[in-house]
């Protein structure tokens, strides 16, 4: 590695040191408790997957060149350069981890090495060994915001599509789902596809909401990859499109990352003060349901029904009891894993990893504490609500023969509300 490249990448880490970064750089004790709280080292007995292991390797650059002991006897001191062995090391133990921060929650010094491994991303970005796939995904939505007349007459036909769909089940001709609507109270940033329009809509017509749709899409690879500056392009698209037509209230739908990253991110991203409120959609089912804005049955839900805390909504986001709520409303038949909250097992879905082929069979196999779990519940409905965890739920249902149904949130909800139309099928 050549002078000006070894000068990149540890600026890089010059850059992101502040007083809590280097706390944790210095304050592991190697006591390795870390090890029975990751799903990925459970799963898998790779001491690579290792959380402590996994900071060390950034560790190991930061003691080279921050500390004098490692810069002048760096055998002794376990320090070492940036070279391609230690990249290559860095590469597959960052860009697997989920950013669960189960470690985290179990660490006597509540080390985030979700937070420490955000610097090995921006080190194997400037290397340029940054993950090929999530870097396209994330460039592919800031081209779509760049370029957002060229998407407009087919998104606007889509949504026509679903608002028909809408109108089916619920029964009413009026029913609408609503673009470009300015004044609005709430904009209601989806996902890509129907599956978290529709139902989103049939829940805020029935509420007699005043919403409009997002042309844009919720899920930010420019977080996973590790980008912040792609990140913050990708938000910002959506945040302009607030501004213009003046909504009181951002509405992100289930997913935990979106929620992460517009509540807590952008504004330390763009530093300037959010201008509206930002709500998760469970948020809003949640408030629905106890005004009475919305009525649900609990006899249309049948079996037993549990549910699971994704990391980046529940132990990342704070959101545990909404969601509870809204599933204990529609069904008397509730019963929680074990553990849940704040201890829930990671799915081993997040982080982006469901984009990552190369990934798949440390994702699958680091699934097996999540298999243990809704074995144990003996429950037949899942509700989960993340897209990534339900991919991943889904795939793990089928491979150990779990006999499942794994449902949205929302659709759960759509299903228990004693609507005039035809009862849709759970996405």
């Amino acid at each position: 590695m050549d002078s000006t490249q070894l000068t990149t990448l540890t600026g890089v880490i010059d850059k992101k040191m502040n007083r809590q970064l280097k706390q944790y750089m210095d304050i592991c004790a190697r006591c390795a408790i870390c090890k029975d709280a990751c799903h990925q080292y459970v799963g898998t007995g790779d001491f690579k997957y290792l959380p402590a292991r996994r900071a060390e390797l950034i560790r190991q650059i930061y003691k080279k060149y921050f500390t004098k002991t490692g810069e002048f006897v760096p055998a002794l001191y376990e320090a070492r350069d940036p070279d391609e062995n230690l990249l290559d090391e860095l590469y597959d133990s960052t860009y697997a981890c989920t950013g669960c921060r189960r470690c985290m929650y179990y660490c006597p010094f509540s080390i985030d090495t979700a937070w420490i491994l955000s610097v090995a991303k921006a080190i194997l970005i400037a290397a340029g060994k940054g993950n090929e796939m999530l870097g396209q995904l994330a460039d592919a939505a800031i081209f779509k915001g760049d370029n957002a007349e060229m998407f407009n007459d087919v998104m606007v036909s889509g949504f026509e599509d679903i608002q028909e769909e809408v109108r089916a089940i619920t029964g009413n001709p009026n029913s609408r789902v609503p673009v470009n609507k300015e004044g609005a109270d709430i904009l209601y940033v989806a996902l890509a596809g129907a599956h978290s329009i529709r139902p989103a809509a049939v829940i805020f017509e029935e509420a007699g909401e005043n919403w409009t749709i997002s042309m844009f899409e919720a899920a930010n690879y420019g977080f996973f990859y590790g980008d912040v500056e792609k990140a913050r392009l990708i938000t910002k698209r959506y945040i302009d499109e607030a501004k213009r037509l003046g909504v009181k209230e951002i509405v992100v739908p289930e997913c935990g990352h979106a929620y992460r990253v517009a509540e807590f991110f952008y504004e330390a991203w763009s530093k300037e003060p959010m201008p509206f409120k930002i709500s998760h959609i469970l948020e809003k089912v949640d408030q629905y349901i106890k005004a009475g804005r919305i009525t649900v049955d609990k006899g249309l839900i049948e079996g037993k029904v549990t549910y699971h805390d994704p990391c980046q909504l529940g132990r990342n986001g704070g959101k545990f009891e909404e969601p509870r709520d809204i599933v204990k409303a529609v069904t008397d038949n509730f019963v929680d894993l074990t553990p849940n909250r704040a201890e829930q097992w990671c799915c081993g879905g997040g982080g982006g990893i469901v984009a990552m082929e190369e990934f798949k069979d440390v994702r699958l196999a680091s699934g097996i504490k999540k298999v243990e779990q809704l074995k144990a519940s003996g429950a037949s409905v899942l509700a989960c609500p993340c897209e990534n965890c339900r991919l991943q739920i889904e795939e793990l249902n089928e491979i150990h023969e779990l006999g499942l149904q794994v449902w949205q949130v929302i659709d759960l909800v759509v299903a228990a509300m004693p609507l005039k139309g035809t009862k849709p099928t759970h996405a």
